[in-house]
């Protein structure tokens, strides 16, 4: 029965599964092939590496706006097929039918979560799959171990935008209302991010996912740091268990 909940979740969503699929992997693929003439513009132009080693690397390279644009992406998708979990089966009138079958709601909710989290893993290891085959191909790789710490630290903070989805889809009504503000989430998350830039307005960062990481420190073999992959974890652990408790307490 487990199973076929995975199924049923897995069956609602995936037509935006492909899409992502697609678009993320292409968006990933392209700045990775790019990447080449990149590098050598930097060389030919005589660019000072002791200063921007980071961008002066296939690593660093796909650290910057390539990484940017696989959360943006992936962290709509990911936090749309999040919050809108529970709130979808509310609002196309499912919900009493769903939650009649002898499956307890926390087996339901378990198995979208765990749909969720398949979907959002797969996208990421085709898209690091790719960077690297890419990046190998061309010649222009030093360190396999980089990039993948790059692209895992993408897909934590991803987890954590799933995260605070979870927390909301049980307290919301309207299936579009939710996706609409998934969607704000994650760009004020990233403007937050990019506001942090400006010294008067540093402090912004400290609420922003984007900033759980120095993606750069880790393309050139700085290595994940554990109190952020615990923190990544902790937002989508708890937000889980907020969505959880309010569903099984909650009327339908």
């Amino acid at each position: 029965m487990m199973s076929k909940l995975f199924e049923l979740e897995w069956r609602q969503n995936q037509r935006s599964f492909w899409i992502a699929l697609c678009v993320i992997a292409a968006i990933q693929a392209i700045p990775a092939a790019a990447s080449k003439a990149y590098l050598d513009s930097q060389i030919s132009g005589g660019t000072d590496h002791a200063d921007s080693i980071a961008l002066s690397t296939f690593e660093g390279w796909m650290a910057g706006q390539p990484f940017m644009f696989f959360v943006l992406l992936l962290g709509c998708f990911a936090i749309n097929w999040s919050i809108g979990s529970i709130v979808k089966e509310r609002d196309r009138q499912t919900a009493e039918f769903l939650f009649a079958t002898p499956r307890s709601r926390t087996a339901i909710y378990l198995a979208k979560c765990a749909a969720h989290v398949a979907k959002v893993g797969m996208i990421a290891g085709a898209s690091t799959g790719i960077v690297l085959l890419i990046g190998k191909g061309l010649g222009v790789m030093n360190d396999v171990v980089a990039v993948s710490s790059v692209m895992a630290a993408g897909l934590l903070i991803i987890l954590g935008f799933m995260g605070i989805g979870y927390a909301l889809t049980s307290w919301l009504t309207s299936e579009r209302g939710a996706l609409s503000l998934g969607i704000g989430i994650v760009f004020l998350m990233f403007l937050l991010y990019m506001l942090s830039d400006l010294a008067a307005l540093e402090w912004l960062g400290a609420v922003s996912l984007f900033n759980l990481f120095d993606v750069y420190a880790i393309s050139q073999g700085g290595g994940l740091a554990w109190g952020s992959v615990i923190g990544a974890l902790a937002v989508f652990l708890i937000g889980g268990c907020v969505g959880w408790r309010r569903l099984v307490h909650s009327d339908l």
